[in-house]
């Protein structure tokens, strides 16, 4: 019994104790100031907006609110803005305002968004450009609309289809088409402030144009044709079809009260197509001069008459949006021999017609009043026409390979040189303003320029003859790959190089 008294005050106090526990919980539950609520503080771009009750019911108030957003971009749900944080909250007495109060806000500092697709094209020099869309497809089919801008769609569909004609002779395949930038596409919230392509025509138009207004009309006149035309508005014949696709031929007629477009073209895309190509040219025929001293100085006398020879090329040519920016010739067949032309002459001869490189090779044609500036074969890239809204003022001439003799086309004497640029893509006045390495050779009222060379083997004042090497074929300045630029220019202007030949 006396052990049982001796618990009697530890029953007592752990009594007391829960008394006490009970009563306080039942004071705190019935007590205004313990009790805490839910809430949610709206911030834009880190600034407070408000507190609300409900971020869901936020969320669907703006939706609810923006039926012509909704419209506008054929979607089901407008969200919040990007820079939106709604942060969640604990308080005795939270100051709440609506939802309403918080939309009107919102609305007045920034635009709302929509669920679509960022596609991100990056270049080599991690240059961006971000185009916005409500559905992804679209940029694919926009893709392949501007493929065929470059590409005719019989060739396409064999390229796709691997069912390309073999090459038994002559002809081309595709062997690559591809975007040379890097691609992705990340579905994201697009500000409703910002540009956002709907369907694949515009976007279409966009990665052809670079820009979204695109029409540049142009009535036809009497007289008019595609190649004046299209000069006229700084456009090459090739971009003029490009942007008239209803034409299929520079060859096409114009009638006078039609209307045109002559837009220039500023590609988003770099679209790549490398074609495999055997084409069969010409193999001209050299000339070797005889000195006949029974002759009377000044005279001249075909001994034996030259003829072409034919040749089978093989080439790997690199299209970007329709221009040659790489060619390399990878095999060369000879089907006929030329036949040498001999000529006596009772002179001494003013050009060696045999004048060779340590490299090898002589000049493709050294006959006529002008030589040729190459080895051959050769392959013109690009012609004297405007290309993306800049005349090009010569001929590009690439295929003889990167250290192949140049050689003066007459005899002259050379006014400037270039002789110190350090590569591909150097511009400014110490790398020739874009001509790279580059050397200018003065005949009478003709000016005869050799641009992007690898080297220079001439001084400034120096008398050169025809046939004789002024440097190496090469990549400097502003180039897109190995190749000679080739410019004549009369009493200071810019001429086509053909009319010399």
């Amino acid at each position: 019994m006396s052990k049982i008294k001796s618990y009697i005050p530890v029953i007592i106090s752990f009594l007391i104790s829960v008394i006490i526990i009970f009563v306080y919980v039942l004071c705190t539950k019935n007590d205004v100031s313990f009790s805490t609520k839910e809430y949610y503080n709206v911030y834009l771009d880190g600034k407070l907006l408000g507190s609300i009750r409900s971020k869901v019911a936020l969320e669907n108030y703006i939706n609810k609110e923006q039926k012509n957003l909704k419209k506008q971009y054929g979607v089901s749900k407008i969200y919040v803005p990007n820079g939106i944080d709604i942060e969640k909250g604990i308080s005795h007495e939270p100051e709440i305002v609506s939802e309403k109060k918080i939309y009107n806000k919102i609305k007045k500092k920034k635009g709302f968004t929509v669920k679509g697709y960022v596609v991100t094209i990056t270049d080599s020099k991690k240059n961006e450009i971000k185009i916005n869309m409500i559905d992804k497809k679209i940029f694919n089919k926009a893709v392949t609309k501007v493929v065929k801008s470059f590409v005719d769609q019989t060739s396409l569909n064999n390229y796709r289809n691997n069912t390309q004609p073999e090459i038994k002779t002559t002809g081309s395949i595709i062997e690559n088409i591809d975007i040379e930038q890097d691609v992705s596409i990340k579905e994201s919230y697009i500000s409703t402030e910002e540009p956002i392509y709907l369907d694949t025509e515009s976007l279409t138009k966009y990665l052809l144009f670079g820009s979204s207004s695109t029409e540049s009309e142009y009535i036809v006149k009497p007289g008019d044709t595609i190649e004046t035309v299209a000069f006229n508005n700084k456009l090459n014949e090739e971009e003029f079809l490009i942007v008239n696709p209803e034409f299929t031929s520079s060859n096409n007629l114009l009638t006078p009260g039609q209307v045109v477009n002559v837009a220039l073209i500023n590609p988003v895309l770099k679209i790549v197509v490398e074609k495999h190509i055997v084409v069969d040219q010409d193999k001209p025929f050299e000339i070797e001069e005889k000195d006949d001293d029974s002759m009377d100085v000044g005279t001249t006398e075909v001994e034996v008459e030259g003829v072409n020879g034919r040749q089978r090329l093989t080439e790997k040519i690199k299209y970007v949006n329709g221009d040659i920016e790489k060619s390399v010739i990878v095999n060369t067949e000879v089907l006929k021999e030329p036949i040498k032309k001999v000529v006596r002459k009772g002179t001494r001869k003013s050009y060696n017609a045999y004048s060779y490189y340590e490299g090898g090779g002589s000049p493709a044609v050294v006959s006529g009043v002008w030589g040729w500036p190459t080895i051959y074969p050769y392959i013109i890239t690009s012609e004297f026409k405007f290309r993306w809204g800049r005349h090009h003022n010569g001929l590009d001439i690439s295929g003889c390979g990167f250290g192949s003799p140049i050689f003066s086309i007459g005899d002259g004497t050379v006014v400037d040189v270039v002789a110190s640029c350090p590569g591909q893509g150097y511009y400014g006045s110490s790398c020739g303003s874009g001509y790279g390495n580059r050397v200018q050779i003065q005949t009478g009222n003709m000016l005869v320029i050799y641009a992007h060379l690898n080297s220079v083997q001439v001084s400034v004042g120096q008398h050169v003859s025809k046939g004789e090497v002024v440097g190496t074929m090469g990549n400097s300045g502003s180039s897109t790959g190995t190749h000679l630029h080739f410019e004549v220019r009369v009493d200071g202007t810019p001429v086509n190089p053909w009319v010399i030949y």
